[in-house]
This record gives C-alpha cells, sequence and structure tokens, in this order.
C-alpha cells in the first residue's frame, strides 16, 4: 500500500494544500518542534478514517482532507470531513462504521486484525516507544498482542469474543472501583461533617443534569444505530444467500415455480427502505445530541468564569459530604477481586492465543534474529506476551519495541498480501543515540524497501535514504488564509 498524496482544504480557505507523498520514503522535516510534523502525520492517518485526536493547535474537524492510496495496483479515493468517511464513493458514519470502513480499505474482515492494525504500523513520541505489546497506541485506539496473534491465525470464535467482552467489562469496572477506592480513601482522611442543606439546586447544577440525561440518552442512540447496522447488514446478507441457492417456491394457483429471491420476498425491499431511514433519523438525532451537549459544556464554561473560586470551593466540599458509606476496606476487598478476576481471564485468553499458531513462532524467531543483530544483551528474555517492562532500560525498550514493531509489520503484511506503510514519528528519544537510530533505520532500509515510510522528525536521514522526498516544515502548512483574514 502506498499513499500518493494528500489536500487539505480549510473550511474558511481560500484554496487547498497538495501534499506530494507518492515517494518510498518521505521524512516530515523540520530542525525545530512545533512547526506542524506530528500534526501532518495524524492528519494522514486521520483522513484515512482512524480515530485520532487533534494537536494543540489544530481540530481536525475544521479540515475536509482527500487522500490517494495505491493498493495491489489499484488507485482508492479517500475523502474525509468530521466523522463522514467516503472510500471509492462508498460512505461511512465514524465511528460506528469504522469495521466495516477499514475491512474494505485494508481487505480483511478480521475484527481482530482491524482494531489492532494501527498499533502496527504506527510508532508516535508519547507511547509508542514504551508500548511493547498491550496498551493505549494514540486517543481511544489500543493495541493487545493477544488479539493480534488471533487475528492472524484467523480465530474469531465465540469463545475468544466472550473471554474478551468479559476482561473489557472488568476494565471498566476496576476503572470505578480504583475511583471509588481513592474517594473513599480521601473521605476518610476528612474525618469532617458538612451540614446538608441544598434544598434548590444551582444553575450549574441543572446544566450538569442536562448533560448527563442528553450524554445517556446519546449512549442509547448509538447503541441503536449498531444494532440497526447489524439488521441492515444481516438482512442484505441473508438476501444475497437465498438469491446464491437458486431456491423456488411452488404458485399455489398453477403450480408454476417461483424464485426465491429479495425481489419476490414479501415486502422485503421496502422493511431495508424502512431500516434504513430509521437508521438515517437516528443518525440526524445523535448529531442534535451532540451539538446540545456542547452547547451546554460552553453554557457551563462561561458561568464558571463568574464564579467565586471560594464559592465554588466550599459548594464543591459540601456536595462531596454527601456521600455516605464508602469504606476504602470494602472497595479494596472487590477490587482486588476484579483484578484476580481479570488476570485468570487473561491467563486463560494467553494460553487459547498460543495454541496451534504458528504465527508467534514466527514472531520469536523474527524477533530473536533482529535482536542478535542489535546486540540486545542475552539476559533480556525475549517475551512477546510479557508485562514486566521495569527491569529494561530506555535504549534497550527503544530497541525491542522497534524489532517487536517490525515483526508485526512483516507479519500482517504477509497475511495481507501487501507491504503496509510504517508511520515513524519522532523516532530519537531521549535515552537514545542517534547512531542507535541510524543501525535500526538501516535495517527497515535493507529489509522494507517494499514499504513506504514515512518519518516525522527533526533530522532528514539522507545519508541513510536514497531518493527521499523531505518535506520541509514550517508552521505554515495549516495556516492558510482565509475570508475572515
Amino acid at each position: 500500500m502506498r499513499i500518493t498524496n494528500l489536500i487539505l482544504q480549510h473550511n474558511r480557505a481560500f484554496k487547498n494544500k497538495n501534499i506530494d507523498l507518492n515517494n518510498d520514503v518521505n521524512v516530515l522535516y523540520s530542525a525545530e518542534n512545533m512547526t506542524g510534523k506530528t500534526t501532518l502525520m495524524r492528519a494522514i492517518l486521520y483522513a484515512l478514517g482512524f480515530s485520532i485526536p487533534n494537536t494543540e493547535l489544530i481540530k481536525f474537524d475544521d479540515f475536509e482532507f482527500s487522500i490517494e492510496i495505491i493498493k495491489n495496483d489499484k488507485k482508492h479515493k479517500i475523502k474525509r470531513k468530521e466523522q463522514l468517511l467516503i472510500i471509492d464513493e462508498i460512505e461511512y458514519d465514524l465511528p460506528i462504521e469504522q469495521i466495516e470502513a477499514h475491512s474494505l480499505l485494508f481487505g480483511t474482515n478480521s475484527n481482530e486484525i482491524i482494531t489492532n492494525l494501527l498499533g502496527v504500523i504506527y510508532f508516535d513520541q508519547e507511547k509508542g516507544w514504551t508500548l511493547l505489546n498491550r496498551g493505549i497506541i494514540i486517543g481511544v485506539n489500543k493495541f493487545r498482542i493477544e488479539s493480534f496473534f488471533r487475528g492472524l491465525n484467523g480465530d474469531d470464535s465465540d469463545d475468544g469474543y466472550k473471554i474478551i467482552t468479559k476482561i473489557d467489562q472488568l476494565e471498566k469496572k476496576i476503572a470505578q472501583y480504583r475511583l471509588m477506592f481513592n474517594v473513599s480513601e480521601y473521605q476518610e482522611s476528612m474525618n469532617c461533617t458538612v451540614e446538608q442543606n441544598f434544598n434548590s439546586k444551582t444553575y450549574e447544577q441543572k446544566i450538569d443534569e442536562e448533560i448527563l440525561a442528553k450524554k445517556m440518552k446519546l449512549a442509547k442512540v448509538e447503541d441503536e444505530i449498531i444494532s440497526m447496522n447489524k439488521v441492515i447488514k444481516d438482512n442484505k446478507n441473508f438476501s444475497a444467500y437465498i438469491t446464491a441457492k437458486k431456491l423456488f417456491v411452488r404458485n399455489p394457483i398453477d403450480n408454476s415455480p417461483i424464485p426465491v429471491s429479495s425481489e419476490t420476498l414479501l415486502d422485503f425491499n421496502d422493511l431495508q427502505d424502512t431500516n434504513i431511514a430509521r437508521k438515517n433519523m437516528l443518525i440526524i438525532e445523535r448529531n442534535r445530541l451532540k451539538r446540545e451537549i456542547t452547547e451546554n459544556e460552553q453554557k457551563l464554561k462561561k458561568e464558571e468564569l463568574l464564579f467565586n473560586i471560594p464559592k465554588i470551593d466550599d459548594e464543591l466540599i459540601h456536595r462531596f459530604s454527601a456521600y455516605q458509606g464508602l469504606s476504602s476496606i470494602q472497595v479494596k476487598a472487590v477490587l482486588d477481586k476484579l483484578l484476580k478476576e481479570r488476570k485468570e481471564l487473561t491467563d486463560i485468553l494467553r494460553d487459547k492465543t498460543k495454541e496451534n499458531n504458528t504465527w508467534i513462532t514466527d514472531a520469536y524467531k523474527i524477533i530473536s534474529d533482529y535482536a542478535k543483530e542489535l546486540k540486545i544483551p542475552f539476559d533480556y528474555k525475549i517475551d512477546i506476551f510479557t508485562s514486566n517492562l521495569k527491569e529494561k532500560s530506555g535504549a534497550i525498550l527503544h530497541k525491542m519495541v522497534f524489532i517487536y514493531k517490525l515483526a508485526y509489520i512483516k507479519l500482517l503484511s504477509q497475511k495481507l498480501g501487501y507491504p503496509l506503510p510504517i508511520f515513524c514519528d519522532s523516532p530519537s528519544g531521549r535515552e537514545v543515540e542517534k547512531s542507535t537510530i541510524n543501525e535500526m533505520l538501516e535495517i527497515i532500509k535493507r529489509d522494507f524497501s517494499s514499504h513506504q515510510i514515512i518519518i516525522a522528525s527533526i533530522y532528514n536521514y539522507d545519508e541513510i535514504f536514497q531518493n527521499i522526498n523531505i518535506f520541509s516544515m514550517n508552521r505554515t502548512l495549516f495556516d492558510e488564509q482565509t475570508f475572515f483574514d
């Protein structure tokens, strides 16, 4: 897969900006920081349909992005404006239909692969160089090594899905109980009582309650959109299935055969149209609720500016004292039980992932070979499922993350049948010498020459790569003159 160019258009700008990326190696370069290198790299991923957070000064929702890619000698045109993603004129509503969109774009039906794909192809300066096998990549995007290898092995069984769902539920409960534990400890340390005398709600409380009510309704609407998407998809698959089977039923009037299809099923097409109409109404409702929530949150911020800080402090303490009956000992007992249950399920999932999975064996072989080449000490045990990173120094951890990711990229490209692009944001870490970075990039140059490489860095690496496209950044890429200037 190769990205050929990116076009960005601010919603108030006179003209668009065209960025040529049709090269094997592209370096988004500036000798200084804060010039837009990371923003541009994130914009490329955002245009591909990933949930990517804004940078400090740039909101991606203010832009419309167009991007062209070539995959297996076929060109694809992609557009993104806010939550609308269009791939070859097929529209997707993000994030609801992100799985479907990336299934088409990357050519796989495996949810396990799609949800971990960004963690394979993207190294970032904040967490990417410490994320060995699981955790948050960027924004809401996570990477889980067990899930990734199940995807490679084609394991989408119900048992694995049920375990993953249970672990996700436990993660949410654990987060809740950790918060409750902190609250309970603080309450006990306060050791004071405040007279409760709230007979009337403040204006801010009413807005808070409105926001909460709308968020609860928004969650229900989004759940129903997901449900409607599934119904529409299942009906479409059922129609295709019975048509492919070439079934007939007997006409009771003259005994003539009638082919079974979506056209002859009574009211089938009307039902599909009704489902699609319902989905579109839900999307409109969802967008309205999001807009109203944003408006209420802005009202709340404006009101907070009028508040006197001591008054706020007194009221918050007063409110906090209203919560009673939280025992830190009881909360800790429940939290420990949840943590133990999560560990047991994680161990079961890990064992299930390792069963008859030759992809894991292949990964260990790739990692071991690169570890020898980069002179990683033998006593640093190679374990792709490890959770213990404390004993690894910054430089060694940097190298290990690098070779682990190279193994993931190589295996996933083999699985998909084409070389995936590699995105590397600020590879020069604080504890890593430039010579070490050059050594790692030499491996990419040698073993991943068929992959497109996009690097954001304060170095241009022209001493390593030939025929390199150096895109110099100077803070002006996203700073277009507008109609209001």
